[in-house]
This record gives C-alpha cells, structure tokens and sequence, in this order.
C-alpha cells in the first residue's frame, strides 16, 4: 500500500514531468552513515539499513541493497508497494536497467547531483543514451515533499589533538601537496568529509557514531586553502590554526560559486567528488584521492594509539560477558536493549571514550541471522538461556576506535550451531595468522578466512574486512578483504604497513542462528628475504572467545596452539587493569583448552 510519504513524493514528480526519482542513502559527501536531513531514502522507503538506493517510478518503486539486509529489508518493505531488489543476485536487474525497461524515449529522470558522484551521474548518462532519457539533477524533490525535514547539523567543532594524531596540520599539508604535485594539480577539492577532518585534525559531532563535522575544503599547490563551514561552529583552538596554515574560512554551500571559478587543474577522485562540483570543474584530473591512503596508513603515534584503545576496550567487553552470565545464571531477565545499554554505559566509563563507533548490534538466536540487526525498541527481545548471543560493537575513544564482534554461549547447542561456531573461528585464525608479500591486497587473503566454510558449501555474504578509521568512519577504504571486487567499495588496495582492518568471518542461517568472530588487526613488517618483503596483522583487539562454541575435534593443533596463544596475551594484557574477581574470571575463559 503506497504510504503518505511516497503520496506526496510522486506529486512532486508528476509536477517536475519527472518519471524516474533516484534516491541514494548517501548525503553532499558520499558519507556511509548519514545524519538525519539526508535519511531521505529511509523517510520515503521505510527501508533503515545503512545501504541502499531508492528508485521510484510513476506507479512502481523498488530498494537496492546487498546481502547484509536482505533479511531485514524484505520485512521491513513487506506491504509497502516497494520490491526488494537483492544487489549482486543473477535475476536482479540494475537500477539503470530498471530505468530504462520501464521509461519511454525521452522521459526525465530526476536525482539530486549533490548526493550522487560523478562516477555513478557518468554511468547513467552513458547508460539512459538508449532511450535519449534526461537527466535532471537541480531538483531536490525529496525535500520538496518532506515538509518537515530535520535541519542540518551544526554541532561544535574540536580540535584532535597532536598527542593522538602524531601529525600537525602542517605536516599533513605538506603530504598532500606533495601528492598533488605528482599528478600536476594545481588546486584539490576534498570533499568527504572524514578527509577534511583528518587533513585539519578537526572532529565533532555532526553524525551519530562519526565525530565529524560536514564540510568541504580547496586546497592550493603553494600554501592557501579554503574550508567550508558554518564559521561560527569552529572552535577558537581549530580557527587559529587553520589561520596559521593559510586556511580561509567560508561558507558551508560557498564552494558550488568557488568551484567555478578555479583556473587551472583540479585534482579530484570521480567515485568521491559528488556530480554538483564534479560537472562544474573545467580542467579535471581525476585520480585517486592521495588523503584516503595518507588517512589508512596509520603512523606510529596512532598506531598506539590503537593498541591502547583496544586494552581499555577490553577491559568494558569482559566486564560485560561475566555481567550478562552472571545475571543469566541468575535467571534475572536480560534482553538485547539491556545489554546493549549495559555495554554502552561500561564503554563510557573507560579513560577517553567518546561515543559508540557504529550503532551496536545486540541479536539473540535468529534474530543474528540479519547481520546488521538492530534491536527493536518498542518490543524487547529475551535472551533466553539456550544457544547464541550475537554483539557487534565498538566505541570512539580519543586514542582510536574499536570494532569486535563476539558470539556468546548462552546455553545448549544444537550440532549445526557447534559447527559452523567452530568453522567461522578457523577462518578467523587462518586470516589472522597470514603471511603475505608486500603489494598483495584482501583478494588474495579472503580464501583463508572462507575455505573451511566453503569445504562445507557454506558461506557469508559480506566483505571479510574493512579498514578503519582512527575517531573517523569505522568503515574506510582503500584496505579490505573480500573475494570479489566490488567497484564502489573501493576497498582493493594493497595492504600496507599501519593500516587497521577487520577480520570478521561469518555464518548465518535465517530463523535459526547467526555466528560472527571479529577482531581488528594492523598490517605490520614479518620479514625481508631476496624474495619479498613479507608483511603479517598482529590482533588489536584482546577479548577470548567462547570456547564452550567449540567443537574441538575438527579443529587442528595449529588452530588450538593459535588460540591458547591468543588467550594468554589476553589474560596476561588485561589482568593488570582488572579486579581481582574479574581476573580470576578472565582467567578461567582463558584457560589453555585441548582435544580429549
């Protein structure tokens, strides 16, 4: 049944002459997670998950997505005239082949260039010259039919300091005119925003869960530079330094008139720059953006920094875990809000802690099936004390951010459950225990993680690994692992030193369970022979896993050797900064386990 929303969005369509309405989840920056002026797609869709586009036509509409919401989206479009298009499927067709089956020679297609890049407006055009389709992207039409929009955040800026960055704004800048000279750009547009932030050591808290503030930046290839924002939100520490640096203060939208007038080449990355600045740029070289790699390999201090924030992490995780077993074994009632409340309150009581790093994911039984499940608030979800607890959560500290998936016991397991717990934790091993040469990237490592999945004919749909940024997205590229490439992920690059990445195996059986075991490693330096040099991930993250999952018997020596090995580090990093009562406990869920 068509809801008021799309009512009032088809309206505005059929006032515009337009038949086709493209609605992406992304906002000005090509941002992952978005604050709530830009949840346009989830304001029409009813669709919530964090990816997704929204295509409406005249009389029909449909939500792309991938294989994390496949679940949550088919219940959550049930009834709403609104098909679930399965993203990566042999039969689902692609949005701009969806356009095209279904429009007439010549008929409009609408989108706002501001939220879509000039990769994707370049496919489009390229792909709607069948039909000699036009396209309009000066029309914001979802904000012409959402009368009340939420305003755009202004949130005061902070400056990050130096102590965690390990580099100052000068430094930073000398980098990237360093790069930008390479490509022979005169000027650069920066327009993510997680970018800005780092290149200015600049945080707020624009967006839940992404301590930045939205803005845009055009850099000289001497030592001038602009910074749009909202001046008035700038913090009297970053202002002086930005004035230091040579960088001039204006307005947020200002950039659309700047842009215009730059003369000379402009160094821009055409999957970023959204289409609005892109089309308007007269002398573009499109290349990789130089700030995305400087931002993922993550200098010494930082590095630290990273470690630090995981020891403290863990202390909250395994406060946690013996909270939740305690009052289960208590039989006192505990649902997913409740521990995901509890966990969020122990995080915020450890040394520099910011905010949570994503919205946690709190899934008993088949609810974990969903991999991005969030619980519902209005109907509370029971852990009840038989098979698996799924928690997948991180927190922002001043220092880094964490990302750790763990799937508790909570009671009797079925055989299918101790199997693929324990499948999911050998992947998990055989990634974190690669060796590889330098210049290799996550393609060639993702079969360690699936192979003993896939001798199973099992498998999960999403990405093994994402890079992670230091109190920026916890999603960055260019470092991932997966076994296909994904061209918008964007996540293919060689590993190197000092990047952060996640290790994150999983198994999910709809109506019955969902199993994931993640830690962040960093790429570090293994060794240097006449053949390569060969680079290693060393675990950030110090949390045991639930060995009562296990089932011991298909596991190798190997396996068990790695992960007494892990459990001792752990026990021997985190007992120090324990009670005395909690670390006889963590002592025991360390324990050295062997085969019968």
């Amino acid at each position: 049944m068509e809801s008021n929303q799309m009512k009032l969005l088809r309206e505005k369509m059929r006032e515009h002459d337009v038949h086709a309405l493209i609605i992406p989840t992304s906002d000005f920056h090509d941002t992952e997670y978005v604050c709530d002026y830009f949840s346009a797609r989830r304001h029409f869709s009813g669709f919530t998950g964090s990816a997704g586009v929204l295509v409406v036509l005249d009389d029909q509409a449909g939500v792309w997505t991938d294989g994390r919401y496949f679940i949550q989206a088919a219940k959550e479009l049930e009834g709403s005239g609104i098909d679930l298009m399965k993203m990566g499927e042999k039969d689902t067709p692609t949005i701009k082949d969806y356009i095209l089956d279904h429009l007439a020679q010549h008929q409009r297609v609408a989108f706002d260039g501001r939220c879509v890049s000039m990769t994707d407006f370049e496919m489009y055009q390229n792909a709607f010259k069948a039909k000699d389709l036009e396209i309009v992207t000066d029309l914001d039409l979802a904000g012409e039919a959402w009368p009340d929009r939420p305003a755009l955040p202004n949130s005061k800026t902070f400056h990050y300091d130096e102590k965690y960055t390990g580099m100052s704004i000068a430094d930073k800048l000398v980098a990237v005119r360093e790069a930008m000279k390479k490509e022979g750009a005169k000027y650069h547009v920066l327009s993510k925003i997680d970018e800005v932030a780092w290149l200015y050591n600049l945080r707020a808290h624009d967006i839940p869960s992404f301590p930045v503030a939205l803005a845009y930046s055009i850099l000289d290839d001497q030592d001038y530079g602009v910074l749009y924002i909202d001046g008035s939100r700038l913090d009297d520490q970053s202002r002086e330094l930005l004035t230091q640096n040579g960088i001039e203060i204006k307005g947020y939208h200002d950039i659309y008139a700047d842009v215009e007038t730059l003369d000379g080449s402009v160094l821009m990355d055409k999957s970023f720059i959204n289409s609005r600045i892109g089309r308007a740029i007269q002398q573009p070289i499109w290349s990789v953006d130089p700030v995305q790699l400087l931002k993922a390999k993550k200098n010494p201090v930082e590095v630290e920094g990273f470690y630090e924030t995981h020891r403290r992490d863990a202390v909250a995780m395994i406060q946690f875990w013996k909270w939740l077993e305690e009052e289960m074994n208590a039989g006192h009632t505990v649902t997913e809000i409740d521990a995901r409340n509890h966990l969020h309150h122990l995080r915020s009581l450890q040394p520099e802690f910011v905010e949570d790093s994503f919205t946690t994911i709190s899934a008993y039984g088949a609810n974990a099936s969903m991999p991005h499940y969030h619980p519902d608030e209005a109907h509370p979800v029971v852990i009840e004390p038989r098979g698996l607890y799924l928690l997948d959560s991180g927190g922002h500290y001043l220092t880094g951010t964490t990302d750790i998936t763990r799937t508790f016991v909570v009671g009797e397991l079925t055989d299918e459950e101790r199997e693929a717990f324990t499948l999911v934790l050998q992947g998990h091993i055989h990634l974190s225990r690669a060796v590889f040469p330098k210049g290799a990237c996550g393609l060639n490592l993702d079969i360690e993680a699936r192979q003993p999945l896939w001798k199973k004919g099992l498998d999960f749909n999403h990405g093994t690994g994402h890079g992670v940024g230091c109190l920026l997205s916890v999603h960055e590229g260019p470092n991932g692992i997966r076994w296909r490439i994904v061209p918008e992920r964007r996540d293919s690059a060689p590993l190197e030193v000092g990047m952060v990445t996640s290790n994150e195996p999983g198994v999910y059986v709809e109506g019955k369970f969902g199993i994931r075991h993640e830690n962040l490693i960093v790429t570090k330096p293994y060794c240097s022979t006449e053949s390569h040099d060969f680079l290693c991930h060393d675990p950030l993250t110090l949390v045991p896993f639930d060995v009562r999952g296990l089932d011991l018997n298909i596991m190798t020596d190997d396996e068990i050797e790695w992960l007494n090995s892990y459990h001792k580090r752990v026990y021997d990093t985190i007992s120090p900064r324990l009670t005395q009562e909690e670390a006889e406990w963590l002592k025991n869920k360390t324990a050295p386990i062997s085969k019968a």
